[in-house]
């Protein structure tokens, strides 16, 4: 099923880092705002080597002494920038599913969509909150949402609770379908998905990268649906 349009409103459509950008005020409303953007641009497009507050401050027209009234180091605005994005996606996934019964096999099947929507459209974040390595791994807790593993977790243990998956190990299933999806988004970041599936049969037109990665997706939704089914026929010989 189709996710509802939840477009980003900072996605690939933002203008270039060279377009004419407002020049903020010092403590004006909007001023953190615009810090954050900037240095969200730099990392999606240099990484970690490309951000400093001097690099900053000239996006945004601040110096690099002004910048420190809102953040105490570089590594502080590395952090907020990866929390924000984390925070992004994690909306975006509870939005996808809002409407959707609690305890479907749709709504999990929905969240693996959402989160490839995500992905796609919202490049930057995805690129910053998991290519972007701090000195320290992060403690999964200390993540808004858990980047997305409670709203699926939940989804995941009410299916189960209602019989439209079997029962497992929750984590495990989670961590399973997790890994399905991001795979495939980072698999397709980086070839031309449509051409992949042409050449191996599972696409024969002429579509743009979401369609294609969504397309995959379909068909492991039918791997991961079968292969998560209750067992109807090992029920039927416990009945007898």
């Amino acid at each position: 099923m189709p996710g509802p349009d939840l477009l980003d409103p900072v996605s690939d459509d933002t203008p270039p880092p060279t377009s004419t950008r407002s020049v903020p005020e010092p403590g004006a409303p909007g001023t953190e705002t615009a810090i954050l953007e900037a240095a969200r641009d730099l990392l999606a497009e240099g990484g970690i080597g490309a951000l400093s507050m001097r690099a900053v401050g000239s996006r945004v027209g601040l110096s690099a002494t002004a910048l420190y009234h809102y953040f105490d180091n570089k590594e502080a605005l590395v952090d907020r920038v990866v929390q924000h994005g984390f925070q992004r996606s994690e909306d975006y996934l509870r939005r996808a599913v809002e409407n959707l019964p609690r305890g479907s096999m749709e709504r999990v099947a929905a969240l693996g969509e959402a989160y490839i929507q995500f992905a796609l459209r919202n490049r930057q974040y995805f690129k910053i909150i998991f290519a972007i390595r701090p000195e320290q791994p992060r403690a999964i807790r200390g993540i808004p949402g858990q980047g997305g593993y409670v709203v699926l977790r939940e989804s995941v243990v009410e299916a189960m609770e209602s019989g439209a998956i079997r029962q497992a190990d929750p984590d495990v299933v989670v961590l399973f379908l997790w890994s399905v999806v991001h795979g495939l988004v980072t698999i397709f970041m980086a070839c031309d998905p449509a051409e992949m599936l042409d050449e191996v049969g599972l696409w024969g037109g002429d579509c743009g990268q979401p369609e294609a990665t969504l397309a995959l997706f379909e068909k492991f939704r039918e791997l991961i649906r079968d292969g998560l089914a209750p067992d109807r026929l090992a029920e039927l010989e416990d009945a007898i």
